[in-house]
């Protein structure tokens, strides 16, 4: 019997060994503790809260720790964050005794397999509808729970763009609860930490991060008489502007420089209006660039486009103002003198704005009439001073224009004594200057006048044409002197019987040439002189409207200068951040109070018309 019995159990073990029993692996302590809290999960069920009372409310501590600021899209107004959401809860079904465990106090869960509070973000602006990605729970024995899912969240930011590209945004993340209410959820700061953990954050190179502060707000909820809390975290940003300052503002100051040098051209240039349009089409291509990098349905413009709006418009002004004074230059003075109010404008802007009058013109036509106006002159005092000389008022200067005439080479002996007798009357005239006249030396030249004026006419009663012409026929004629002169030249050598009055009658005759001469080149005179009268009238004209069209042109040059400069001081120049984190935090709170005063007046208002 005992024999049978021992080969029955060595039966046994062969077919054992045969079969393989010995491979089985008994489970181990984690393993069925993981088993054991599932299937605890699965006979109370997976929905609803893990509490033991209904009426007991879950805290659920909550935080945002900022891995990397992926993207703030201005245009899509779409802030974008690289985040680890950090959840704390205390799951009443999960609490195990480590004794019976193997001393387990720590185990690793599956999040579809338990509850997860419902804490999602309110403002998000994804197209994903699932934000965090699958990693495990930690639970302790104590039923303590921690998750921490990486996640991408893409929340709508309210971008001001009026400061670009120095300016300041602050975008927020608002998390909450989407179905329970504050006496079913309680929603917390993790660690009472009032702030964006940025421990392991990376650096952006468009935008610095400046504050990070979390506020926990309560919302009224629409169902009356519960509220739903909330917590928001604020991401106050600061851009970089090096890229932009170097495509953007940078070429813009060079243009507004450019748009201020046209006016060193001359006013009635058209290279002026070429170089102002060309600017011009430059600042609209940087206007391009601006619109592509700002939102195009924003309710605010940069101040950045209202300083290229500014250059455009004085750029248009510059080109409508050239047009004027290139008219004005070239069909101003043919539309006659400049008008009162404008002549009063250049007299009182000419000095404070240091314009100069501008140069007569001096050309070849002006020097030639100049040269001949001379000439005439030079004429008409040769006969004045010759006249002077026949009525008997001697002077050196008519002396020395007698000496002009030659002294040799006489045609006749008429022509060669009224020659000599000129020159004696000369020399007796000189011998007593003006200053020096007295009663008696006037009375012997008056006398001597007389006694020339009395041979000349005695003479001239006797005397032909001939005898001022050829000596000889005289001398055949017969014909005698008749007359004597003062200095006695004829008794030293006889005259051919020619009286003073042979002098007087050449003379005469000279003078009436002179007369006839000088008539007709005064009458020359006269009309250069109306010409030139109304060219210089015409230049002066034309000199009043360039100095009009100057002080235009300089005027709008100041104007110019300082709008440029003043904008460029106002619009350009970095501003500090238009609103406080205090002021911030400030008008969130005033709008949760306004939206929670809203919805107690809508549920005051059915109990009202009970």
């Amino acid at each position: 019997m005992n024999l049978f019995l021992l080969l029955l159990v060595c039966t046994c073990l062969l077919r054992s060994t045969e079969t393989g029993s010995f491979d089985t692996v008994l489970p181990s302590s984690e393993k069925r503790l993981i088993k054991q809290l599932i299937d605890n999960y699965e006979m109370a069920g997976k929905t609803g809260r893990p509490v033991k009372n209904t009426r007991e409310k879950m805290v659920v501590g909550y935080g945002l720790s900022l891995f990397q600021l992926l993207d703030l899209d201005e245009k899509n107004q779409v802030l974008t964050t690289n985040v680890w959401a950090k959840y704390t809860w205390i799951d009443q079904l999960l609490r195990w005794d480590p004794s019976n465990y193997s001393n387990i106090r720590e185990v690793r869960i599956p999040p579809e397999l338990i509850w997860t509070p419902d804490i999602v973000l309110y403002n998000y602006a994804d197209e994903r509808l699932k934000e965090k990605r699958d990693v495990m729970l930690n639970v302790d024995y104590l039923g303590r729970v921690f998750w921490s899912p990486p996640a991408i969240f893409k929340s709508n930011c309210r971008i001001d763009i009026r400061n670009f590209p120095f300016d300041y945004q602050y975008c927020f993340l608002k998390f909450a609860s989407w179905t329970q209410n504050s006496d079913e959820l309680d929603l917390q700061f993790l660690d009472n930490l009032t702030e964006v953990d940025v421990d392991q954050y990376t650096s952006s190179n468009e935008w610095t991060l400046v504050a990070r502060p979390a506020y926990r707000f309560v919302m009224m909820s629409e169902e009356c008489g519960k509220s739903i809390p909330d917590l928001t975290f604020f991401l106050f940003l600061k851009r970089n502007p090096a890229f932009y300052a170097y495509l953007l503002v940078f070429p813009c100051v060079l243009l507004s420089l450019l748009t201020t040098v046209t006016f060193w051209l001359p006013p009635h240039v058209p290279a002026k209006m070429l170089l102002g349009m060309n600017i011009f089409v430059a600042f609209s291509v940087l206007l391009k660039l601006l619109a592509n990098s700002t939102p195009s349905a924003s309710i605010t413009i940069p101040y950045l486009g209202y300083f290229y709006c500014v250059n455009l418009t004085l750029l248009s002004l510059s080109t409508f103002i050239s047009t004027v004074v290139i008219n004005v230059h070239s069909y101003g003075p043919k539309r006659g003198p400049v008008p009162p109010f404008l002549a009063k404008m250049v007299k009182l802007f000419a000095t404070p704005l240091s314009i100069t009058k501008p140069e007569e013109d001096e050309d070849t036509v002006t020097n030639l009439e100049m040269e001949f106006s001379k000439k005439i002159a030079s004429e008409s005092a040769a006969q004045s001073q010759h006249d002077r000389l026949m009525a008997g008022y001697g002077n050196p200067v008519a002396t020395d224009m007698l000496q002009q005439f030659p002294r040799s080479g006489f045609p006749n002996r008429a022509t060669e004594e009224l020659y000599r007798n000129m020159m004696s009357d000369s020399v007796m005239a000189s011998q007593y200057p003006p200053w020096q006249w007295t009663p008696e030396t006037l009375k012997r030249f008056t006398a001597h006048v007389n006694d020339r004026i009395k041979s000349s006419n005695e003479w001239s009663q006797r005397t032909t044409p001939e005898m001022l012409l050829d000596a000889p026929v005289v001398k055949r004629r017969g014909i005698k002197s008749g007359g004597s002169n003062l200095n006695g030249s004829c008794s030293a050598d006889p005259c051919n019987g020619l009286p003073y009055s042979l002098n007087s009658l050449k003379t005469r005759r000279t003078t009436i040439q002179i007369h006839t001469s000088l008539n007709d080149l005064r009458e020359a005179l006269k009309n250069l002189m109306i010409k030139v009268t109304k060219k210089d009238a015409m230049a002066k004209t034309a000199r009043e409207w360039r100095m009009v069209v100057m002080t235009i042109d300089r005027i709008f040059f100041w104007f110019s200068l300082v709008t440029i400069v003043a904008s460029g001081c106002y619009l350009l120049f970095p501003r500090g951040q238009t609103q406080s984190v205090q002021e911030v935090l400030a008008m969130h709170e005033a709008e949760y109070e306004k939206r929670n005063i809203e919805v107690a007046k809508q549920c005051l208002m059915p109990r009202q018309q009970i």
